[in-house]
Order: structure tokens, then sequence, then C-alpha cells
């Protein structure tokens, strides 16, 4: 066991060093985190100083792990994210708003809320939408605006 630990730290001995960095940067990786990421920087950490054996798999996802941690220390990264959650959160609370300007029954309304805030929370926690959702965002809020100029109509007649 002893001579796979050694084994590791010649082969990996950098990404043993950055990999430890990684794992003890409290912004990066907060104490007492349940994300499955994390535990996955964790456990690939954990195999490295164990004298786990690595895979060609393992290698790449512990490349890929340091290559995205550095990509996040870049300061013109970091503004780019924030603004891209800023604007996205923005335009969620428009959808918002017009769905409660819309007067749906209170299910439907509360059922789409619920998508919403789902939408939300994954904003702030991973910083990104699928295709898929800014496509079933943007149908439902064309849904809304048609729904109100259908209504505004029927208040001018």
């Amino acid at each position: 066991m002893r001579d796979m630990i050694d084994k590791n730290k010649e082969l990996f001995g950098r990404r043993i060093e950055q990999l430890k960095v990684i794992v003890e940067d409290e912004s990066y990786i907060p104490r007492g985190s349940s994300n499955g990421y994390h535990d996955f920087v964790k456990s690939m950490y954990l195999a490295l100083i164990s004298g786990r054996k690595i895979t060609p798999k393992m290698e790449s996802a512990i490349t890929k792990i340091v290559k995205s941690y550095a990509k996040t220390l870049n300061p013109e990264y970091r503004k780019e994210k924030l603004d891209y959650t800023e604007n996205t959160i923005a335009k969620l609370n428009m959808i918002k708003r017009r769905l409660d300007e819309c007067n749906y029954t209170r299910s439907y309304t509360s059922e789409k809320l619920y998508f919403l805030d789902s939408i939300e929370r994954q904003v702030y926690s991973r910083g990104s939408l699928s295709i898929k959702q800014r496509k079933a965002l943007n149908k439902m809020y064309l849904q809304f605006e048609k729904k109100l100029k259908k209504s505004e109509k029927k208040t001018w007649l």
C-alpha cells in the first residue's frame, strides 16, 4: 500500500498539491457542503493521497476539476458570471410580475412560481441555464404577454 501512495506522489505530485488547495479553499468548497460535485472533488483528492489506482478517466476528471477551479479565479470570468446571474434574475422577476398580472388560477400560478423558483435556485448555484430551460422561460414570457394583451383588448371594448 505504501508503494502505491509513493507511486501516486511521484506520478501526480503536482495534481495532489492542486487538489489540496482546492479542497482547502472554503470559498470554493464551503465547510460541511453536501454538494455532489464537492464530494466528487474530495473523493478524487482522497483517491490520490490514499494510493488508489488512478484510471485514465479519473485522471481526466482531476484535470477538469483543476481547470474549472483555475477559471473561477479569473476576475473577468467572475464578473461575467455575476453579470449573467444578475441579468437572469432580473428577467425571472419580470416573468414573475407578468404571471401575477395575468390573474391565472391559484394552482396554475403556484405551479409556475415553483418552476421559476427552481430556475432561480439553479442560476444562483450553477450560474447557468440549459437551452431547454431558456426556451421554456421565453415561451412562458410570450404566453403571459399574449394573455395581457388579450385582457387589455377586452377592457377597451
